[in-house]
């Protein structure tokens, strides 16, 4: 793909909020062949800022991606389902989700189908939005093919599911607890539930990974100024929250991390507080010097595995308060312990982005994807999705490489 198209490519990427890749400007510019009706590359970007909204709008959905399926990364919904739903659904009250980037409506029947099993008030509504209006028009449909459905427990599609020669659609009764609407995450005002509330839960998976850092950290800090005083916001393993928020807690339940409003009151425990961690330079032989997570009487570990749990911890810590700094080292010592750990080159390359490295984050975003397409990652519980977090190693190369 040639330069001559960079203004284009730089409208769209900043109308979305993110670094295009190369299959997105391929599609991008396919679709502007037909849209630019013999206008010169100058005329057509000026008429898109001017009076080309709709156009623009298309363009935009061209770079988005919209495959997904139901129950997508169970473990975060088990977790959610008994550590936020429950409790709230006890309440007796109307609950308000969002499902932000919902694609074509897996995730929002996903909310519904776990609103309906944790027994929450049938008064409850899902929103979802996304830039898309094309894959809107889908999404209120709520009908979905075999594939799709693949994840759904049997007992739930024989509940809640009515065959038709178009796949499976949610019950009638499920389905009129959603609605949804075109909203474009880089944009202002941020939308309101149904009762004209902040949400109660605010579902946003596998979007932020197509952002900007800049773009990325604002709608992070608009999502949670949409949430209630009760409210939690639940991201993908591949979007973490590696520096302390002022209006987010980080709290983990076993493999999963949901970010809480400051101001929730919760019962539960709180990570343990932040640990400095000493940088290490790695000698050419394994250091006999005990780990930071030596315990008296503690069984040996092999150094992969005392590097994964370097690396749980570091995760705790930097939710708590641990600073940048003492988390690059965890991290850092993680991997020299155990070099095959994709997803904490992933999170380095993260900080080191975020800190304006980005030669030295390009690198660290190189040897993650060069280890998942090789199959040489080590798998952790945080990133058992080895397909989505080679997706976001790619999508991070290209950010930074422009």
């Amino acid at each position: 793909m040639g330069v001559e198209l960079d203004p284009l490519f730089s409208l769209v990427s900043r109308r979305c909020g993110s670094a295009l890749s190369t299959q997105q400007r391929d599609r991008v510019a396919h679709l502007a062949e037909g849209l630019r009706r013999g206008r010169s590359l100058p005329e057509f970007v000026a008429h898109l800022e001017d009076r080309g909204h709709l156009e623009l709008l298309e363009l935009m959905a061209a770079a988005s991606v919209h495959k997904t399926d139901l129950f997508r990364d169970e473990a975060q919904l088990e977790a959610l389902e008994q550590h936020v739903l429950e409790p709230l659904a006890r309440t007796g009250r109307a609950l308000q989700l969002w499902s932000a980037g919902c694609a074509t409506g897996e995730e929002v029947a996903t909310l519904l189908l776990l609103l309906a099993r944790v027994g929450a008030n049938p008064a409850s509504r899902v929103l979802g939005t996304d830039l898309s209006e094309a894959a809107l028009v889908k999404a209120r449909h709520l009908t979905f093919s075999d594939e799709a459905m693949r994840r759904v427990p049997a007992s739930l599609v024989a509940k809640h599911f009515i065959e038709r020669a178009n796949g499976m659609a949610l019950s009638p009764r499920l389905a009129a607890q959603a609605r949804f609407q075109q909203h474009n995450l880089v944009e202002t005002p941020y939308p309101l539930s149904d009762a004209g509330a902040p949400f109660d839960v605010i579902v946003c998976r596998n979007v932020l990974i197509y952002f900007t850092v800049d773009a990325a950290d604002r709608t992070v800090g608009l999502l949670a100024e949409r949430l209630a005083t009760e409210g939690t916001l639940v991201l993908s393993a591949a979007e973490p929250i590696l520096r302390p928020r002022i209006d987010l807690e980080t709290v983990r339940f076993g493999a999963t991390f949901f970010y809480f409003r400051k101001d929730r009151p919760r019962a539960q425990v709180s990570p343990p507080p932040p640990r400095p961690i000493t940088p290490i330079v790695a000698p050419s032989a394994p250091s006999p010097s005990p780990s930071p997570l030596a315990e008296p009487a503690r069984p040996v570990l092999a150094p992969e595995d005392e590097g994964d749990q370097l690396f749980s911890l570091v995760l705790d810590w930097s939710a708590a308060g641990q600073p940048d700094v003492e988390t690059e080292a965890g991290l850092r010592k993680a991997l020299y312990l155990s070099p095959q750990l994709a997803a904490a080159r992933y999170c380095l390359g993260l900080l080191l982005e975020r800190r304006g490295l980005r030669a030295d984050a390009t690198t660290e975003y190189r040897r993650a994807s060069s280890l998942l397409e090789q199959g040489q990652a080590r798998a952790t519980p945080f990133f058992l999705n080895a397909v989505r977090l080679t997706t976001a190693c790619r999508l991070a190369l290209a950010r930074v490489s422009r």
